[in-house]
């Protein structure tokens, strides 16, 4: 018998919306998108694995810095974690969600 996993609401491209390090904002119109397929893989630049959803929390199988993820309002991840002694929030925002 299988496992069910439960993937996030909907498949689509997440672009970098919002970027705080230790309370000062940057720009991060840059950064990679994060792409989630139905499927449950997902494709960030170089990096490609599979994702898991329980609840409201995402979690990727590559990511070795940030962490798990939550969702927000159904069309945002945010992601917050400490690195090199400061403290990162990140949001993505579903740009072409199905």
């Amino acid at each position: 018998m299988g496992v069910a996993i439960a993937h996030a609401g909907p498949a689509g491209s997440y672009r970098c919306w919002q970027y705080n390090v230790s309370g000062g904002g940057g720009s991060c119109r840059l950064a990679p998108p994060i792409v989630l397929a139905p499927d449950g893989t997902y494709k960030e630049s170089r990096t490609e694995g599979t994702y898991e959803v329980k609840d409201d929390t995402i979690v990727f199988s590559g990511s070795r810095i940030r962490g798990p993820g939550k969702i927000v309002d159904g069309n945002k991840i945010r992601f917050e974690y400490d690195y090199n002694g400061f403290h990162h929030t990140v949001t993505y925002l579903c740009r072409d969600c199905e």
